[in-house]
């Protein structure tokens, strides 16, 4: 078993390697920091395969659906979680504003980014790790694809920017495939799945609109739900003093 102080060592090792480029081409930093930032090389990719999921044609397709239905209940249920751990757990710096450690800051970002948020586990991580679990259930090939996906497009760049450490996405990740695991199977026992893909195909329409905003939402990681969530508790909290 890895000590902390092992782990703790690792980071700082892989941290520094990955992030060695950075601060000294700009364009390079912007380019990184585009993909990390961009929801459509995240969340769109993989709602563009689970579409495409959806939409085969088979004997099994029913089941197929079913599947995909508790999968996305599952990863918003995920989501949830890593959120809450970051809340609820001691306060992680993020790499970027630990001076220790002396990283390069990317040209393409403010010092300021992201200080008040605790990097342990990476939120990012946690959700589109668990959205490869059912794609590597469907189709071990497109499932790889996947896994290689999240780890280098998603995951990698916000290492490189310092948003987060190794073990930080290595847990998300862990937790993520876990969580996707249990909270699918548990969720495929009840009758929600089945009752949603039969309402689905009497409302179609109504339930393709619904689909669309849960996907725009699901791809940012809920950011404009928590945002408006945030605000309207403050809000709350100003009228209740």
């Amino acid at each position: 078993m890895f000590s902390i102080a092992t782990i703790a060592w690792l980071d700082e090792r892989l941290i520094r390697w990955i992030n060695s480029p950075a601060g000294r081409d700009e364009l390079l930093d912007r380019f990184v920091f585009d993909v990390a930032d961009s929801s459509l090389l995240k969340g769109g990719v993989f709602l563009a395969v689970y579409c495409w999921i959806w939409f085969q044609a088979g004997e099994r397709r029913d089941d197929t659906r079913r599947m995909i239905v508790a999968s996305l209940i599952a990863a918003m249920m995920t989501t949830a979680v890593a959120r809450l751990a970051q809340l609820g757990l001691p306060f992680h710096q993020r790499p970027l504003h630990a001076s220790s450690l002396g990283l390069n800051v990317p040209l393409s970002i403010t010092p300021e980014t992201l200080k008040t948020w605790s990097s342990f586990p990476s939120d990012h991580a946690v959700l589109f790790l668990a959205l490869c679990v059912p794609i590597w259930s469907w189709s071990r090939w497109l499932g790889i694809a996947a896994f290689c996906w999240a780890l280098l497009v998603v995951c990698l760049p916000r290492i490189y920017l310092g948003y987060h450490y190794p073990s930080d996405v290595l847990a998300g990740a862990v937790v993520g495939i876990v969580l996707m695991v249990a909270l699918r199977a548990a969720l495929i026992r009840t009758p929600l799945p089945d009752r949603i893909v039969r309402w689905a195909g009497l409302h179609s329409r109504i339930f393709a609109v619904i689909a669309f905003l849960f996907a725009l939402e699901l791809a940012a990681l809920f950011e404009n739900i928590r945002h408006f969530g945030a605000a309207a508790a403050g809000l709350m909290g100003r009228f209740m003093v």
